[in-house]
């Protein structure tokens, strides 16, 4: 198959490579560019707080904001990492830190996977996206989240319509590389549209897109749905 998807450029590398070995050809359509964070700030201090090894747990939900915070800091070895995807732990190895890898990333699992946080300092490095779920079910628990945007999304002004046209699926990454698509339903009825997570998801269906998969978060999962009986080769 043909698949287009809106992977972030700086956020692609490997992404061909990946689908090769489910038998499909990606088409990486870029909706969304990185662009430094409005206000580098919440950045500068979250950096330094590891600096001052005053945060207990460190979380990545992306590959971009390991190498957007570990440009400025240096973690020491005892600081627990825990990282959203195979990908972003990929990148904290190179800075030759280690980290967990959570698979299934939805607010309620992260908050149950980082087991008892009452009155640990939590840093997450992310993009200028809020994730109020995430925060709210870790302050539950009785931690305290420090946030830190490391980079904004901006639009490129690709447009996905035409793209479409000549592929057999496009997966979305991101609820908001999906709204700065253009994609539109009533044009593309004979593609699947694949949602990589649940937030991705939602917002697809608030515009009157139900995606025919979800995924866990990750695109090799989406791939392993959208081909169940085909093993990687």
């Amino acid at each position: 198959m043909k698949i287009a998807v809106t992977k972030l450029q700086e956020k692609s590398s490997g992404v061909c490579e990946l689908f090769k070995r489910y038998g499909h050809e990606a088409i990486i359509v870029s909706t969304m560019r990185a662009a430094d964070p409005s206000d580098p700030g919440p950045l500068l201090r979250l950096a330094d707080m590891i600096l001052k090894e005053k945060i207990d747990i460190l979380i990545f939900t992306s590959s971009l904001g390991v190498e957007r915070l570990l440009e400025k800091t240096k973690p020491g070895k005892n600081l627990r990492i825990v990282s959203v995807g195979p990908k972003t732990a990929q990148k904290v190895e190179e800075y030759g830190l280690k980290s967990e890898i959570i698979e299934n990333f939805s607010s309620l699992h992260f908050a149950e996977y980082v087991g008892n946080i009452k009155d640990k300092t939590i840093g997450i490095a992310r993009a200028d996206v809020p994730n109020n779920e995430l925060i709210e079910s870790l302050e539950s628990k009785g931690a305290v989240v420090i946030e830190a945007p490391a980079y904004r999304l901006e639009a490129t002004g690709n447009s996905i319509p035409e793209v479409l046209k000549d592929v057999d699926a496009v997966i979305f990454t991101s609820a908001k590389s999906f709204e700065l698509s253009g994609f539109r339903p009533e044009t593309n009825k004979k593609i699947k549209i694949i949602a990589i997570g649940q937030k991705t998801a939602d917002a697809m269906r608030k515009s009157g897109n139900d995606p025919d998969i979800v995924g866990n978060g990750t695109l090799e999962d989406c791939l392993s749905l959208l081909c169940p009986t085909r093993r990687r080769s």
